[in-house]
């Protein structure tokens, strides 16, 4: 190796050295006029003398004088004008810019401020330095370049579970953490490119939202267009276990694949004249173009550089030219932006960039007896490992032996999966805009059912790797590893150079094996892996799928688990859908949604918020967005709570929905055998003083009936309410009683129970929630009269299933036997009619006013030609895990109040909260 090659790692490591010891104070600006002398001195005198360890030692200095100067260009600001010097208890008035795209996290969004301006009471505004880590309900929409204004306390991050928090986000900028209870948006400031790319962006990604459920929409915006904040955290740690981590974050691999697709686009030019450079330069402009698409945030530049490492080693066909310009990149990188050096991602991505390049082929080789569809995947990821074994262990203490085999069957779906992704996302962007009801339909149906399909077979292979024991193992590593590891490494690549040299002289860089490719087991297998042949089997894969999920004729009732919140499926005979409350977090409703539904299943008929509580109505949010509604019913009591305030925005404005208040009297037919019947609020109850001045004595009380079948559903309705529903002679013996209020000890009273008399109780809670839900008061209760208890937070998701005549109750725990349902005896009159509910097929685009009420009445709910006639997905993938309280809890560092000084005692609890 010359000296010459030698100079540019001596350079990286110096900057690298700098960078690290200005971080730590070690080495401030005032060192560097000493570091930059001794630098310059020593590259002289080595060009006079050429000495190789002068040189290098010149190189090293100079290195760590760059690293030094941009370390502390970028030290987090302190003092009275910065951000950091806000903290304390005065509530300041701030403004400032959003830096990117704000981050759903559960219920909250988290964004980051720039550029702002604070002013204390009765003292003017002024700029401060530093940036703001903000938490916001999630209810606004907010975008990068808005200048957003808010009133909140500043307070310093605290470290969590060994996590250095504070000086994470100190790298960062961010001097400290603001919570609000809501922000107004002032303006917005964003240059012309960064704002078409964003708004290019979000346009894709609501196209893909329409026509690909969840969890698989999630992951293939992740994978497309680099929003990952959606994926589900079990997904995640799948993921994470079975070592496909890669996958769900825009990596190198992506960026090669966006270049092999122009490439095979561009190839007819290749054989014009001017082709054999037209078509590297359009490929460079095609990956530009993607990492200003994608929003070119570091991961994504990273990445960027990353590949145009791999792809300068193959044009220059030999590994000192992709060392070259992956140390390069790697310069690039720490100089534009030096808190990188922190970024395991940074860390993982070099290192398995030069496992790559160094060990690719060697291990390779070791493995040419295996096929060739097994030996190139096994051979990257055994490389990648190799090189970034230390760093994985001593950031995630565990070793995942599953990762070569998993990524055999994954990584080979990624291609298909972006380019699936990529044709639907623009397809359900045009057709939410403009509707083909037929051509349109179709399509929708095949491109969205695609990207679903391959989504689908992605998450199903990372669960079923994740499954195998030991998959992974937790593995704890020192931190002198990495210091005896790499020098092994490097020990062990010099050997095998110097072998290979003699041997055959200098090789090229080869990932692959230089023998012709191996031939398919069979032919039909070759035909069907061409894209004529994929397209053949997604499409007969698809229409089966479709046909299976029809509607069975039995009613399904699903308590789905949403964490410490409530949120009820619905789904008729006749395939109607009825959806009642949303629970706290929007993805995760998305996402039972997703495991319910047919992948095709875009419509939900009824929605029914029972109370505007934070842990009923956030996730409702997004599934307005997603979804087409049909109607709308709300309690129609007013309530301070942001989320309450955007839903029945969204509502009005939803096309093709009507708003209702309901009101008891009011019944919802279904379809010809399924009813659901409105006991409370009456006119006056929601007109006159809430019962113990709590929200929750606002909810809707709803009678679902299904031939003989019956089910009561409470919402959050405590005490107070259940007795003046007894007085009425409302409460009748029911074959299932929705448990109100998660099982707090302020429902559920014995009087209730004397008159339902349920045989089951579903009780929906999140795991090892905060408020002791459900009381074990309320539990003695139930088994007093008989009720078998199905609990969210033990069994996951609980369904019910009906023909009318008998149930029976399924989760992942456990299945009852079927069981008759109990005789209902049939009291009272038709509560009367106000006409029919026309829709789908003949729904108005009025708007219609919250104000309008329905004393009493009833909607029969006809179904299209082209409705939806299904039943619940078929071929799903149940999570491994249930959900728990923290899927609508902050982590330690980001913990909110569950109280707040703007609601009053009719609230009890924040907007945000869930009381005991």
């Amino acid at each position: 190796m010359t000296a010459s090659a030698l100079v540019l790692p001596s350079v990286l490591a110096g900057v690298a050295s700098g960078i690290f010891l200005a971080d730590a104070g070690w080495l401030t600006a005032a060192a560097l006029p000493a570091l930059a002398m001794p630098g310059l001195i020593g590259a002289l005198l080595a060009r006079l003398g050429r000495s190789v360890g002068v040189l290098l030692i010149a190189a090293v200095v100079l290195g760590l004088g760059l690293g030094v100067w941009r370390g502390t260009s970028v030290a987090l600001p302190s003092g009275p004008d910065s951000v950091a010097g806000l903290v304390g208890p005065t509530e300041w008035q701030l403004s400032g810019t959003v830096a990117d795209e704000p981050r759903p996290r559960a219920e909250r969004l988290q964004l980051v401020l720039e550029r702002v301006v604070a002013a204390a009471p009765n003292e003017q505004a002024r700029a401060v330095a530093g940036r703001l880590l903000v938490w916001l309900p999630r209810s606004g929409d907010t975008v990068a370049g808005d200048r957003i204004g808010l009133s909140a306390k500043l307070e310093e991050a605290h470290d969590f579970d060994g996590f250095a928090y504070r000086a994470y986000l100190a790298r960062q900028g961010i001097g400290a953490i603001a919570r609000a209870y809501e922000a107004r948006t002032l303006g917005h400031q964003l240059g012309v490119v960064p704002d078409a790319a964003a708004s290019l962006r979000r346009w894709l990604l609501d196209g893909l939202n329409a026509v690909v459920p969840e969890p698989e929409a999630a992951l293939g915006a992740g994978i497309l267009l680099g929003v990952r904040s959606g994926i589900s955290p079990e997904i995640s740690d799948a993921f994470a276990a079975a070592g496909l981590t890669h996958v769900v974050a825009i990596s190198g691999w992506n960026i090669a694949i966006v270049a092999a697709l122009v490439v095979a686009a561009l190839r007819p030019l290749q054989k014009r004249r001017g082709g054999k450079w037209l078509v590297p330069v359009m490929m460079i402009g095609a990956i530009s173009g993607y990492v200003v698409l994608t929003g070119s945030t570091p991961s994504v530049v990273r990445a960027a550089l990353m590949a145009g490492a791999m792809l300068v080693a193959r044009l220059g066909g030999s590994r000192a030219h992709a060392a070259g310009a992956l140390l390069l990149a790697a310069l690039v990188m720490l100089l534009a932006a030096p808190p990188v050096l922190w970024d395991v991602g940074f860390q993982l991505s070099l290192l398995a960039t030069a496992g790559l390049i160094w060990f690719g082929s060697g291990v390779e080789n070791r493995l040419r007896r295996l096929p060739g569809a097994l030996r190139e995947p096994v051979a990257l990821t055994l490389a990648a490992q190799l090189t970034t074994l230390p760093v994985i262990l001593l950031n995630f203490e565990r070793l995942s032996l599953v990762a070569p085999l998993a990524n055999v069957v994954v990584v080979p779906l990624v291609p298909l999966v972006m380019l699936c992704c990529a044709v639907a996302a623009p397809i359900g962007a045009i057709q939410a805009a403009v509707h083909l009801p037929l051509l349109g339909d179709v399509a929708t149906w095949l491109t969205g059912g695609s990207a679903w399909l391959y989504l689908h077979l992605m998450i199903l292979a990372g669960k079923a790797a994740a499954a195998v024991p030991f998959a992974s193992v937790p593995l704890a590593a020192p931190a002198w590893l990495a210091l005896a590891w790499y020098p092994l490494l490097a020990l062990v690549w010099l050997r095998r150079r110097r072998a290979v040299e003699v041997d055959d002289g200098p090789q090229p860089l080869s990932l692959t094996d230089p023998s012709p490719a191996p031939r398919p087991m069979h032919p039909i297998i070759g035909r069907l892996l061409r894209p004529s042949g994929l397209l053949f089997v997604s499409t007969l894969t698809l229409a089966v799928i479709s046909i299976a999920s029809l509607p069975d004729g039995r009613l399904h009732l699903t308590m789905l688990d949403v964490g410490q919140g409530d949120a009820i499926l619905v789904e008729a005979p006749s395939g109607a859908t009825m959806l009642i409350d949303g629970g706290p977090d929007p993805d995760l409703t998305l996402g039972r949604l997703g495991e319910q539904l047919p992948f095709f299943q875009r419509r939900i008929d009824v929605m029914l918020l029972t109370h505007p509580h934070q842990d009923h109505v956030a996730g409702l949010l997004e599934v307005l967005r997603r979804y087409q509604i049909g109607l709308v019913l709300d309690s129609g009591r007013t309530f301070d709570n942001p989320s309450y305030t955007r839903f029945l925005a969204l509502a009005r404005t939803e096309p093709g929905a009507r708003l209702v208040k309901a009101r008891a009297g009011q019944r919802l037919q279904l379809d010809a055998r399924t009813t659901v019947t409105i006991l409370y609020p009456s006119g006056a109850d929601a007109e006159g003083p809430l019962p113990d001045d709590d929200i929750n004595n606002a909810s809707v009380v709803a009678m679902l009936r299904s031939d003989a079948f019956t089910a009561l559903l409470t919402g959050d309705a405590e005490a107070p309410v259940e007795a003046r529903l007894a007085k009425r002679g409302l409460l009748v013996p029911v074959d299932v009683l929705k448990v109100g209020h998660h099982g707090s000890k302020s429902s559920t009273s014995a009087p209730m129970l004397a008159n339902a008399q349920p045989v089951v109780a579903l009780i929906s809670d999140g795991v090892d929630n905060d408020y002791g839900h459900p009381s074990p008061k309320t539990l003695v209760a139930l088994a007093e009269v008989g009720a078998r208890i199905r609990r969210t937070d033990l069994e996951g998701s609980v369904e019910i299933t009906s023909d009318g005549r008998s149930y029976e109750v399924v989760s992942r725990v456990a299945r009852d036997p079927s069981r008759a349902v109990r005789a209902l005896a049939r009291a009272g009159s038709d509560p009367g009619s106000i006409g029919p509910w026309p829709f789908p097929d003949s729904i108005t685009l009025a708007r219609f006013s919250p104000a309008s009420s329905c004393p009493r009445g009833s909607w029969s709910i006809r179904r299209a030609c082209g409705g939806s006639l299904r039943r619940r997905r078929v071929w799903s993938a149940r999570p491994g895990s249930r959900s728990t309280s923290a899927s609508s809890r902050s982590p330690p560092c980001s913990t909110t109040s569950t109280s707040c000084g703007r609601a009053s005692r009719a609230s009890r609890t924040a907007w945000w909260g869930r009381h005991g």
